[in-house]
């Protein structure tokens, strides 16, 4: 196991409702993307307790979580039980289920994945009713306005926007192009490749690459299939399997009157920038670039994303068009109230767009987001 902390470490907001005592009978799963802190949050979390951490990437740990005797016996002898990259343990749901059901000494049971892909499958099926799920993402600005300030966030907005908000970037700023460039290349479709049967990675590769080009931008399947000399059918599974590795994240059109908007659109968007301009090897200064406006609206999803998934509250995510043309970035939707978002470098007046989408939904104004604002966004 390696060294707790290289630097000094950064509380996350996940903690509270993890350490908070849970219902009985559960187990608390988190899933995120590889290298965003799930461990190191994890051994924080049961730092100076008798604990126990197995993880599906050591063969040895492996035998133990595939032997029902020898697993059933961990909360016995240990009060805080830790499974970590679950993805890769055959059977996860099974293994889960039968802990949890012989949980009588009260342990604490915590999992961790990089991918839902086979982990929440096995789960759902498995062990529906054992277990709560949780997201973490990358640092949080509200987590780094925390240990500093939101003057300092927004002095830092730059650096955010072009190296993202990875721990290792944040922590190790000196060295962050090559972090980047270097879980690019060697990490990020680890899971892929090893859960699903990849016959052709260079196409997934090629199609990563079309889509961190185009972030923000509609994106049609049948148009990329023709431009990538990729079949239809490949690149919905190849997304489907981004999404769950937690690589990107797919936002579709909100359409409620069919005469007027579109309703087959989808935008991508990618769970961290730095890892986006890494794909396209671009670390280029804002005032060099000419997807400014792109990074700050993937930015400021992610943020949104960030920050519902620590409130749990169910809340879902689309974008605003017309056949006119008009767009609005992100309509929030939670039981059934919208909240709408723009996203604009810097205050502007209204545009023609947000006019258009007040008029169709007079209850629902427009929030300007700019990096200015990010306080009043996000905090």
């Amino acid at each position: 196991m390696p060294a707790l902390f290289d630097w000094p470490y950064i509380p996350r907001e996940l903690e509270a409702p993890l350490s908070a005592p849970g219902p009985a009978g559960r187990a608390e799963v988190i899933i995120g993307p590889r290298q965003v802190g799930k461990s190191t949050m994890l051994q924080k979390l049961v730092e100076g307790r008798r604990h126990i951490i197995l993880t599906g990437e050591d063969e040895d740990d492996l035998a133990i979580l595939s032997d029902p005797k020898s697993y059933l016996k961990l909360t016995e002898e240990y009060p805080y039980l830790i499974i970590d990259e679950a993805q890769f343990i055959p059977g996860i749901g099974r293994v889960i289920k039968r802990i949890v059901d012989n949980n009588r000494s009260g342990s604490r049971i915590f999992v961790t994945g990089s991918s839902s892909l086979d982990l929440a499958g096995g789960l759902k099926e498995s062990a529906a009713g054992r277990f709560n799920s949780y997201e973490l993402w990358p640092f949080s600005l509200r987590e780094l306005a925390r240990r500093t300030s939101w003057i300092e966030v927004k002095r830092s907005m730059n650096e955010r926007l072009i190296y993202g908000s990875m721990p290792a970037v944040v922590n190790d700023p000196r060295h962050a192009e090559e972090y980047l460039l270097d879980i690019s290349d060697a990490v990020l479709y680890k899971d892929i490749f090893k859960l699903a049967e990849m016959r052709r990675p260079t196409e997934l590769t090629k199609l990563v690459k079309y889509l961190a080009y185009n972030i923000g931008s509609e994106v049609k399947y049948g148009t990329m299939a023709s431009e990538l000399g990729i079949q239809n059918k490949t690149i919905e599974r190849y997304i489907d399997l981004l999404e769950a590795c937690c690589i990107l994240r797919v936002v579709p059109s909100l359409s409620r009157n069919p005469q007027s908007e579109i309703k087959l659109g989808k935008k991508i968007y990618f769970y961290d920038n730095g890892i986006r301009n890494a794909l396209i090897r671009n670390f280029s200064p804002l005032p060099a670039r000419t997807d400014s406006g792109a990074l700050w609206e993937n930015l400021f999803f992610t943020e949104r994303l960030k920050l519902h998934a620590v409130r749990r509250d169910g809340t879902e995510i689309f974008f605003w068009r017309t056949r006119a043309q008009h767009e609005v970035d992100f309509l929030e939707v939670q039981n059934g109230k919208v909240a709408a978002f723009e996203c604009k470098s810097s205050p502007k007046t209204k545009t023609t767009s947000i006019r258009a989408f007040e008029r169709a939904y007079p209850d629902t104004p427009v929030t300007i987001a700019t990096p200015g604002n990010v306080d009043e966004l996000f905090d």
